[in-house]
């Protein structure tokens, strides 16, 4: 449709997330990426991808239809690689800035595609200041945290009830400023679809399986959250603080974790960075290219005909055994929606798991897919 044209246009051109909205450390667990892996991934903001590092596949193609997201994921891989200094590493991507960013940011992205390096060449100045205040998403949570009146503390608070009282600190604090006309307007607007990464095509599938209107969504959403373990849920810290818990090496994404990052400064990964659509880079590969497939909520964004198309890619450029991982709004399987059960498994036990323990509790299901053998 017209709009959903116009959506991926706009959305393309801007920085919109600076924080991956998954979660890594489940997708870690359920993937179990190893050294003769090969994996095909929709980035967003890089945090799985770069958490992915640490655990030396053999090669990693990492895809995205926003050059801004694609440039950092690239910048946060390479941190992880090449970034001896913990202090240094944690201070770029955890707190968000460097004291001399222009010269730190030169010798991160030496070696990286030339495009990316004059990328970084014109917008090192965002780590001047925390980089998290920036991009799309994080100035709507900003305004939005202005208009709640939240703040870190307000949410440490809120760490130290139980889930009922939460609950109830939400209908009475969060609920009524959501439901003044001036938010529900903001809320329903294009501008804030394109700042949480929503178009057109998820919001009527989200909005339609929920049977909610946007306002209700959100706030049935923020309970969800609330009943995850918020001290070291660094979705909750991000949204509601505006950054990461310092104090708790856990309530960070996993790339950002020193063991992790020590694992990564050896890692030999092979790194391709592909600036488009995922289906003209699986369409370009030949069978037996990739053991893993990570699709974020991409499908959610597709017509049924291009989802059907891509899951045909999948299943003729995948190694035997490969896995496919999708978020999605809806309860529907979409191999089941396409009638592809003889060319893909649901791991349920995989997909069970995931969704019971992502804290983002963003999506109805996270699902697990084995290539049919």
């Amino acid at each position: 449709m017209l709009r959903d044209r116009l959506y991926v246009s706009v959305f393309t051109r801007l920085f919109v997330y600076n924080i991956l909205f998954e979660d890594a450390e489940v997708d870690e667990k359920i993937l179990d990426i190893g050294e003769d892996s090969s994996v095909l991934s929709i980035t967003g903001a890089g945090c799985g991808v770069a958490g992915m590092v640490h655990r030396n596949p053999r090669r990693i193609d990492a895809v995205d239809i926003n050059r801004h997201h694609l440039a950092l994921t690239a910048l946060k891989i390479r941190g992880a690689q090449m970034l001896s200094s913990y202090a240094e590493f944690y201070d770029l991507f955890g707190r968000g800035y460097a004291v001399q960013p222009s010269r730190l940011v030169r010798r991160v992205t030496d070696g990286l595609p030339s495009w990316i390096q004059r990328y970084w060449k014109s917008h090192h100045r965002r780590f001047h200041e925390p980089y998290h205040r920036q991009g799309m998403t994080a100035q709507i949570m900003s305004v939005m945290r202005r208009m709640l009146g939240v703040d870190a503390e307000w949410f440490r608070g809120m760490i130290r009830m139980s889930v009922e009282d939460r609950h109830r600190l939400i209908d009475e604090w969060i609920t009524p400023v959501f439901n003044r006309p001036y938010v529900k307007a903001f809320l329903e607007s294009p501008i804030q679809y394109i700042g949480f990464g929503i178009n057109y095509e998820q919001r009527d599938r989200m909005l339609g399986t929920a049977g909610q209107n946007i306002t209700d969504f959100y706030i049935s959403h923020m309970k969800r959250v609330a009943a995850t373990d918020l001290e070291r849920n660094w979705f909750g810290w991000y949204t509601i603080a505006g950054q990461h818990n310092h104090d708790n090496p856990e309530a960070v994404p996993p790339y950002l974790r020193r063991d992790r990052h020590e694992r990564s400064l050896d890692s030999t990964v092979s790194v391709g960075y592909h600036h488009g659509n995922i289906l003209d880079v699986l369409r370009s590969a030949g069978p037996n290219t990739w053991s893993h497939y990570t699709l974020c909520d991409a499908p959610d964004w597709m017509p049924l005909r291009v989802q059907k198309t891509m899951l045909a890619e999948i299943a003729r450029t995948a190694r035997p055994g490969a896995l496919v991982l999708r978020r999605t709004v809806e309860d529907d399987c979409i191999v089941e929606r396409h009638n592809l059960r003889d060319r893909f498994v649901l791991r349920e036990d995989l997909s069970s798991y995931a969704t019971e323990h992502d804290r983002t509790r963003q999506y109805r299901r996270v699902d697990v897919y084995q290539v049919a053998a």
